[in-house]
C-alpha cells in the first residue's frame, strides 16, 4: 500500500526532530533560458542590464545578511557575505562583459556559457575547496538569472507551513533564506557534512539529513515525514504509534533544550566534583556579548575577518582595532587567536601568489610581510586583556621556533614587555607523532578534530563524518596527543566539531580532556551533560573503548552511555 510506513537511512548533519509535510524543492531547466544575439549599438545597454542584476543580488543578499546577524545566525552570515564578495569576482563581471561584447550574445546567454566553462573546469577536482566554491558560484548564477529572467526556480520563501524540503543539493542562499516556522527540515542527497549549506543549518538549529535517494522518497508520495536529525533516518507515511513516539520526542528536545539555556550560566563540574573548562569558538566581535557564560574565546577565527573585509590584509592599523576591541569586550577571559589559516583550500581574496597545498603556517611563513602585519597588530594589542597566539597546521617544530622568533623581533621593535603564549593546532598525524618535541617549545596545544579526521583517516572534509570522529585511529590520536601534554604540563584544548557534540563528552573527559572549545549555540548542551556525567565513569568508558575496534560499536557505546546518563535525552527513540 501507498501509505504504508517506509524508513530510509541518510546522514546525520544537523540535529533535531522534524515532522511535517515533504515539499521538493526543483530547479529551472536550462533550456528556459533564452538565446539571441545583441545588436553592435545594443551591447552596451545589454551591459548595463546585467549590471542592474548584479546589483539587485547584492540588494537581496545584504538584506539576507541582515536578517541572519539579528537572528544571530553569525556562521551563515559570513557565507553569504562571500556571496557578495563573489559579484566582484572577474568570473561574474569582466568575464561575462567580456563574451557581451565579443560575442554579441544576451546576457542570460552570456553568464550561462561562463558558468558551464566554469563546471567543466572545477568538476574535475575532488578538491573540496573547489567543489564548494562551484556550488557558490552556481547558487549565486542562480540568482542573478532570476533577476534578469524574471522567473526564479521553487523559492525556499514560497513553500507551506511545517514543510520537510527535499532536494537534490542545497543551495547556501537557500538554506540561509529558510524560515523555522516553514522549514522543519531539509534533506538532501549530495549536501555533505561540512558544506556551507551545512553549516547554515546547523547555524539556524534546523535539522538536515544527506545521503538520501530523492526519487525513492518523491516515487512513494508521502503525506508526511518524519526526520530524525541525529540518527539520519527517514520515515515518510509513519504509522500512528510512530507519528506519537516521534511528537513526545520532539517536544522533551524543545523541554530541555530550554533547561539547556536556564543552566547555561552554571559551572561545567561533573556529579563527582571535577571541573571543565568551556571555552567559545567564534569568528566575530558580536559573539563576545555571551561570554559570561564561557571561560573565555578558545578559539577566535581571524581568517573569518580578512575573507569579510579584505583590505584588513594591507592595513596593520585595522588589525590592531579589531584585536583591541576583542580584547576589551572579553573583561579579562582568555583569548586564543588563531593566526589566520589561508592559503591552499582556504585562499584569501586579492592575495597572489598562492599555491596548492600551502596552507596555515606554511604559507604565512612564506608570506612574512603578511604574517608580521598580523603579528605587529596582535601584539600591540596584548596589553588590552589575556591574549594567546595560535598557530594553524604545525607538521614541524622549526616552524613554532621560526614564529617565536619573529614574535620576539617584533616585541623589540615595538619595544614591548607582553608575554604572550603561543600554541599548537594539533590537526595532522605528524604533529602527533612529534608532540613530545612540539611540548617543549608550546605553551599549550589546541587540537583541531574536523581536519585531523580528514588527514588521519584520507577523507574529504565535504563527507559525512557521522562515524568518523569515533574511528579507532582518531580516538588513540586524542589519547597520544593528550599523554605528551600531561607529561610536560601543558594545558590541551579540543576544539573540533566532536566538542560540540554531548555524545562524545564522556569519551573525551576518560581521555583526559580537561578544556572544551566549541560554538555557543552548542554551549549549554555539553554543560549539561558534563554536570550529568562523573569523571571516574567516562575513564571507565574511554578505557573500553581505547579496546575497541570498530566505529559503530563505539557510537554504540556512546549511545548507550548517554541514554543511561540522561534517560530522558531528547536526541534517542528507544527501540
Amino acid at each position: 500500500m501507498s501509505d504504508e510506513e517506509k524508513r530510509f537511512q541518510g546522514a546525520p548533519v544537523s540535529e533535531g526532530i522534524a515532522i511535517g509535510k515533504p515539499y521538493f524543492l526543483g530547479t529551472a531547466p536550462d533550456a528556459e533560458i533564452p538565446q539571441f544575439q545583441i545588436a553592435t549599438g545594443k551591447v552596451e545597454e545589454e551591459i548595463a542590464r546585467y549590471r542592474k542584476a548584479l546589483s539587485s543580488s547584492r540588494e537581496d543578499l545584504e538584506k539576507l545578511q541582515a536578517d541572519l546577524s539579528n537572528l544571530g545566525s553569525l556562521d551563515a552570515m559570513h557565507i553569504i557575505g562571500t556571496h557578495i564578495e563573489m559579484l566582484e569576482d572577474p568570473l561574474m563581471t569582466v568575464d561575462v562583459e567580456m563574451r557581451i561584447r565579443d560575442m554579441r550574445q544576451n546576457t542570460e546567454m552570456a553568464l550561462s556559457l561562463v558558468i558551464d566553462e566554469y563546471k567543466v573546469r572545477f568538476s574535475k577536482t575532488s578538491d573540496h575547496f573547489f567543489q564548494q566554491r562551484l556550488t557558490d558560484v552556481l547558487d549565486l548564477s542562480q540568482r542573478i538569472l532570476g533577476h534578469l529572467c524574471f522567473k526564479k526556480r521553487g523559492h525556499i520563501l514560497d513553500i507551506p507551513p511545517n514543510s520537510v524540503v527535499f532536494s537534490q543539493e542545497l543551495a547556501p542562499s537557500d538554506t540561509a533564506a529558510a524560515q523555522a516556522s516553514r522549514v522543519s527540515a531539509f534533506v538532501t542527497q549530495l549536501s555533505g557534512g561540512n558544506s556551507h549549506a551545512a553549516l547554515i543549518a546547523r547555524a539556524k538549529g534546523i535539522p538536515l539529513v544527506a545521503s538520501v535517494d530523492m526519487q525513492q522518497i518523491q516515487s512513494l508520495k508521502g503525506k508526511c515525514v518524519i526526520v530524525d536529525g541525529l540518527t539520519g533516518e527517514i520515515i515518510v507515511n509513519p504509522t500512528r504509534a510512530t507519528l506519537r513516539k516521534y511528537q513526545e520526542l520532539k517536544e522533551r528536545l524543545q523541554q530541555n533544550l530550554l533547561l539547556f539555556e536556564e543552566m547555561a550560566h552554571l559551572s561545567a563540574e561533573t556529579q563527582d566534583g571535577f571541573d571543565v573548562k568551556v571555552f567559545a569558538n567564534i569568528g566575530s566581535l558580536a559573539e563576545c556579548e555571551y561570554l559570561n557564560k564561557t571561560h573565555g574565546v578558545g578559539l577566535f577565527r581571524s581568517e573569518n575577518l580578512f575573507l569579510e573585509n579584505p583590505e584588513l590584509f594591507i592595513d596593520e592599523e585595522g588589525q590592531f582595532r579589531i584585536y583591541r576591541e576583542l580584547l576589551k569586550q572579553s573583561c579579562g577571559l582568555p583569548v586564543v587567536v588563531r593566526v589566520f589559516d589561508v592559503g591552499g583550500d582556504k585562499p584569501p581574496p586579492r592575495i597572489p601568489g598562492l599555491f596548492l597545498g600551502g596552507r596555515g603556517i606554511r604559507f604565512l611563513l612564506q608570506n612574512q610581510k603578511l604574517f608580521k602585519m598580523q603579528l605587529r597588530a596582535l601584539l600591540r594589542a596584548a596589553p588590552f586583556g589575556d591574549l594567546r597566539i595560535l598557530l594553524p597546521l604545525v607538521c614541524d617544530v622549526n616552524e613554532l621556533k621560526e614564529v617565536k622568533f619573529l614574535i620576539n623581533q617584533i616585541k623589540r621593535e615595538l619595544h614591548l614587555q607582553v608575554n604572550v603564549p603561543v600554541g599548537c593546532m594539533i590537526e595532522v598525524p605528524s604533529a602527533i607523532l612529534i608532540a613530545d618535541i612540539l611540548a617543549k617549545e608550546a605553551n599549550f596545544f589546541s587540537i583541531g578534530t574536523n581536519d585531523l579526521i580528514q588527514y588521519a583517516l584520507g577523507v574529504d572534509r565535504s563527507q559525512n563524518q557521522d562515524f568518523l570522529p569515533a574511528h579507532p585511529s582518531v580516538i588513540r590520536l586524542l589519547k597520544m596527543t593528550i599523554v605528551e601534554a600531561r607529561r610536560h604540563n601543558l594545558p590541551v584544548t579540543i576544539c573540533g566539531e566532536i566538542a560540540s557534540s554531548p555524545i562524545f563528552i564522556p569519551l573525551l573527559l576518560g581521555l583526559g580532556i580537561h578544556q572544551i572549545s566549541c560554538s555557543l549555540r552548542f554551549i549549554p548542551q555539553v554543560k549539561w551533560m558534563i554536570r550529568n556525567c562523573t569523571l571516574v565513569e567516562s575513564c571507565q568508558i574511554a578505557d573500553l573503548i581505547l579496546q575497541m575496534q570498530s566505529p559503530s560499536e563505539i557510537v554504540k557505546l556512546l549511545m548507550e552511555t548517554y541514554r543511561r546518563v540522561m534517560p530522558e535525552g531528547p536526541l534517542f527513540v528507544e527501540a
